[in-house]
């Protein structure tokens, strides 16, 4: 997994940084939710001028969370600023910016992979994993076999680094990730639903149904729906359009009798499967931070991961920031994630509040 199967170089304007940059498109070997090869796609971002020290490598994930494949970030990245803020991902721009200004070169997978399987923590978790393979790989990026590496995500892109960092010890154990910084962590996506039906943040609901059905199409999740063209709508819009189209709905509106998907006993056991803390342990350290109040996130959730990760022994630093919801503690909480990551990278050893 990992290889890389075809690139070209590429122009990236839309980031705010003072760097100069070499930016290519890679496609890339990776699994589906089930484990079946296919390929997708990154985009490795190196600065002209690196800071001292060896070369170091971070992940970004930009949260997704639609299945429009012009919502991914390889197509987003080589469009402008008008098409970014359109989308809503002008707002990703400022932390790989940030990233790119310390001199580290830069991966930004599709890791929802081609089918944008939204919901499904398997393939996002083992396309983050492969699109690092796919920059160590990538001969012109010229980075070493040994080269330090973090993730860094927030909200869906959480999702992608925190299951990544749980699947590195078996999925990826060559790589020498050094840490994962994730925020706003959606841990269970049943819980989350459940939570976002009926308010501000809806339409993420249609979009994790769908994505879910794409991974696991034995479950028969169109078929709870009353548009059988429902998908097709869906499938033509990136968040800012969803949640604006969708907001304070219920789920149960769109449904045969009013059902309830996310409560079938077949799609509860699969989303079983795909919470936070299920894919293994991490090896490496972890940092979390959450909203105080988070409409999307479950913050009690992701405490109780924190907890479960202590008596693992994981070496985790959480962070809450009280008076925060969803969309503002990434802004609260992104600066220091990046300098616990800097620390990480430039080999000091990570601290913990376990304790």
């Amino acid at each position: 997994m990992g290889q890389v199967v075809d690139s070209r170089p590429i122009t990236v304007s839309t980031v705010p940084t003072s760097a100069q940059l070499t930016s290519w498109q890679v496609k890339y070997v990776s699994q589906d939710t089930k484990g079946r090869p296919w390929t997708t796609m990154a985009t490795i971002i190196k600065p002209a001028a690196a800071w001292s020290g060896p070369p170091k490598l971070l992940a970004f994930l930009p949260w997704i969370d639609v299945l429009d494949t012009a919502c991914n970030p390889s197509y987003q990245l080589r469009t402008d600023y008008a098409y970014l803020a359109s989308t809503g991902m002008i707002g990703e721009m400022v932390n790989l910016g940030a990233a790119l200004d310390r001199g580290w070169t830069v991966v930004v997978p599709d890791y929802l992979g081609p089918e944008n399987q939204f919901a499904a923590g398997y393939v996002e978790g083992r396309s983050t994993l492969d699109g690092i393979r796919a920059a160590l790989n990538f001969a012109p990026a010229a980075l070493p076999a040994d080269t330090r590496t973090a993730i860094f995500g927030y909200s869906g892109g959480s999702r992608g680094a925190e299951f990544a960092a749980e699947l590195a010890p078996g999925y990826a154990p060559e790589l020498n990730l050094v840490g994962t910084a994730a925020g706003g962590l959606v841990a269970d996506m049943g819980a989350s639903a459940a939570l976002m039906n009926g308010g501000l943040f809806a339409g993420i609901n249609y979009q994790a149904s769908f994505g879910l059905a794409r991974a696991y199409p034995e479950l028969n999740l169109p078929s709870y729906f009353l548009d059988p063209h429902f998908e097709r709508e869906l499938a033509t819009m990136c968040q800012a359009q969803v949640l604006a189209t969708y907001p304070f709905t219920y789920v149960q509106d769109r449904t045969v009798d009013r059902v309830w998907p996310l409560g079938d006993p077949n799609v509860v056991a699969v989303l079983d499967t795909l919470k936070a803390g299920r894919y293994g342990t991490p090896n490496s350290p972890v940092y979390l931070w959450m909203a105080g109040e988070d409409q999307i996130a479950i913050t009690p959730n992701t405490r109780a991961l924190v907890s479960d990760y202590c008596t693992r022994g994981v070496p985790v630093t959480y962070v809450e920031y009280p008076g925060t919801e969803h969309v503002s503690a990434e802004t609260a909480g992104s600066g220091a994630a990046l300098d616990w990551i800097a620390d990480r990278l430039n080999g000091i050893p990570a601290s913990t509040t376990c304790h």
